[in-house]
């Protein structure tokens, strides 16, 4: 009986612990199931962690403001070169004596990269009239593109005694003024710019309405995109010290500014200030441009991220058309905590890239760069590192008058070493695509009509359009952007 009675009462309290297990079991499924739905709420908005896309932007956009500058350079030596009717050889050789058949020669050459042959007809024009202007002036600014100051100056300084329209004499004081610079052994140069920027994703929110959180699907409560407008401002000074070697060895150096307000994002303003030194070395097969730089990035008033490394690029040229290079750049990049992502100092460590390029004129008017690059970025965690190639296409159109064009593709492979188990057990999988069109013209092209003063003249305006698709295998990484940016910039030569 008192066996029977025992085996009872064991059963008995065994039901009670398990019932009393199962409560606490629901409990604890209930706590965590209401802590993931808090924590998916948390996850399901705008990531705390801002994109890697976010530290690269005021290099990309003082890298594409330097690009226009050197176009809009280009665009404005070409002006007077700017060919009329297209004339042949065997056109001049029906009517040789013909003045300005071989006048629309020269140019035509000129059009064709054939600089040499335009100053050898110009020359024939000369012997018959040495007193004509505009054709003085061509030649006097092919030698100059020929890089041959001292006759060019000497060339500039006889046209500028003849009788000429006012908008030729201009020409001449531009360009007298543009060889003293050049023949300094020190020169400088400064740009500054301002304009607005408005972005249709400015928050890099997800392309779709879920997100993961420890691989489960919710929905995205708080972060979806939202578009922005943004005031820039930036600002560079260059300096290039000549050696005085016959070779033409370089010193050179950069201090580079850039400024981003937003009007209803704030927390992504951003500050920055990049620095380099290198110079440039020529040898008999090929020349070498060393260069050591380093860079502080300031997000929403908070120290966000500063690096500094160094680099070198080797590159050959093979005629006035064809250029080949090799780089290599490393840096060290220092993450600070946020106040909104105490996270981020995990990205810490180190970043290289190598590549291979090529540049190619097949007309004076046209440029067309491409370049191969392999990338790794070392960090303190699996999730943050990551390595893969990018490929990049651009081309530069002079349309004349001082305008052009740029257009540049990129694609960009990135693969993580390791999974961020909080968003996902699978390891990150990104594929960059940016597509980017930008045009540019001086002032005094655009607004010729009001006859500008002259320091607005030679000041560049640039609309650019561009687009950012980020695709990702996990959800929270996927994104796009379409960008439109109107910038004034101003540079100067000293």
């Amino acid at each position: 009986m008192r066996a029977g009675r025992g085996r009872v009462d064991a059963e008995q309290a065994m039901e009670v612990r398990g019932a009393t297990a199962l409560r606490g079991a629901r409990r604890r499924i209930a706590a965590l199931a209401a802590g993931l739905v808090l924590a998916a709420s948390a996850a399901g908005a705008q990531p705390n962690v801002p994109p890697p896309q976010e530290q690269d932007r005021p290099a990309e956009g003082l890298e594409a403001a330097e690009r226009a500058r050197r176009a809009a350079g280009a665009a404005e030596r070409l002006r007077p070169l700017g060919p009329g009717d297209r004339v042949t050889y065997a056109d001049v050789l029906k009517n040789p004596d013909d003045v300005e058949l071989n006048y629309l020669y020269a140019q035509t050459q000129v059009a064709a990269g054939e600089l040499r042959g335009a100053a050898s007809t110009l020359e024939r024009i000369l012997l018959v009239d040495p007193n004509l202007a505009r054709v003085r002036l061509l030649y006097a600014v092919v030698l100059f593109r020929l890089d041959n100051l001292s006759e060019a100056e000497r060339e500039f300084q006889t046209v500028s005694q003849l009788p000429m329209p006012e908008n030729l004499r201009q020409e001449v004081d531009r360009y007298l003024a543009e060889i003293e610079i050049r023949k300094r052994a020190t020169r400088y140069s400064a740009s500054l710019g301002g304009g607005m920027q408005w972005d249709s994703n400015r928050n890099a929110g997800p392309l779709g309405d879920d997100v993961l959180f420890f691989d489960l699907p919710f929905t995205l409560v708080e972060g979806q995109a939202e578009a922005d407008w943004s005031g820039v401002m930036l600002g560079s000074l260059r300096a290039q010290h000549d050696l005085g070697y016959d070779e033409g060895h370089l010193l050179t150096g950069a201090l580079q500014l850039y400024g981003q307000k937003q009007i209803n994002q704030p927390d992504l303003d951003l500050g920055s200030v990049s620095g380099e030194a290198g110079g440039l070395y020529r040898t008999p097969w090929f020349d070498v441009q060393p260069v050591a730089f380093g860079s502080y990035l300031n997000l929403a008033g908070e120290s966000y991220v500063s690096a500094a490394g160094g680099g070198f690029r080797v590159f050959r040229r093979f005629s006035q058309r064809f250029e080949v290079s090799t780089r290599f750049r490393g840096a060290y990049e220092f993450f600070e905590p946020l106040e909104r992502s105490p996270i981020t100092e995990e990205r810490q460590g180190p970043r290289f890239e190598a590549g291979l390029g090529a540049a190619y004129n097949p007309l004076p008017t046209l440029r067309i760069d491409a370049n191969a690059t392999y990338m790794n970025k070392q960090a303190d965690v699996d999730y943050y590192t990551y390595q893969g190639p990018l490929a990049a296409l651009s081309a530069t159109y002079l349309l004349g008058s001082g305008q052009f064009l740029l257009g540049s593709f990129l694609y960009e492979w990135d693969s993580y070493e390791g999974p961020e188990p909080t968003i996902s057990f699978r390891t990150r999988r990104d594929s960059n695509y940016l597509g980017r069109l930008t045009y540019g013209a001086p002032l005094g092209f655009l607004l010729g009509f009001l006859s500008p003063p002259k320091a607005l003249r030679d000041t560049v305006f640039t609309v650019n359009g561009e687009y950012l698709y980020v695709d990702s295998n996990i959800e929270n990484y996927a994104y796009d952007n379409w960008r439109v940016s109107l910038l004034f910039t101003k540079s100067f030569d000293f």
